[in-house]
């Protein structure tokens, strides 16, 4: 995809603004209000290995089919809601980035709306499977009729996709910060790569 030198040196400097104020804030929370961290997506399912109700080591697949995490309503609640809005800040800058590659416009529409939907999506399935090893198979089922109708027009769409989805994967696993990772990452490496000219048709 082609991205003239300007475009790509105030990406650059957006994108770098925009993390470092998000990890700032991060660390602000971090400092002066750490009670907010249980609520947050962050921490990985190893948050729940000494909740109450918590079944222990695993001994068989018996145990993981009927076990079912308690329910706590405003935690649960407040867990996704947080997950979502991470989600969103995070996949911000790579939508621009992607914006940026076709010159201002999304070249394929429904990739573009994916960038914000997807991972939103992914997010709520994890959330929804968790310890549920049934409830997986049932999804499975689900989600094995449903055919695409946008095709990816090329490789980079594919590329901006599976980021979408390992940023719902780690929202949903409560491991957020990896995908923030992900996507800081992902950014830099599009944008300092070499720009490419588009092969004429």
């Amino acid at each position: 995809s082609f991205m003239d030198a300007q475009t790509r040196r105030d990406l650059f400097l957006k994108v770098t603004f925009y993390y470092a104020a998000v990890c700032l804030a991060l660390v602000g929370i971090a400092m002066f209000h750490p009670e907010f961290l249980k609520v947050m997506p962050f921490g990985g399912l190893d948050h729940w290995e000494n909740a109450p109700g918590d079944p222990g080591p695993v001994i068989n697949l018996d145990e993981l089919k009927f076990y079912h995490r308690p329910m706590h309503l405003f935690d649960d609640s407040m867990n996704i809601l947080t997950g979502l809005l991470g989600v969103l800040i995070i996949m911000v800058p790579v939508r621009w980035i992607y914006v940026g590659l076709n010159d201002g416009k999304a070249a394929n529409p429904g990739v573009g709306a994916g960038l914000f939907v997807l991972p939103m999506v992914v997010t709520a399935i994890i959330d929804i499977v968790q310890f549920s090893l049934a409830l997986a198979f049932a999804l499975a089922g689900v989600f094995a009729g449903v055919r695409y109708r946008t095709t990816l027009k090329n490789l980079a769409d594919a590329f901006f996709t599976f980021v979408a989805i390992a940023v719902g994967l780690a929202a949903g696993t409560r491991s957020l910060g990896i995908g923030l990772t992900l996507a800081i990452f992902f950014s830099y490496a599009v944008l300092l790569q070499p720009p490419v000219e588009r092969a004429e048709d």
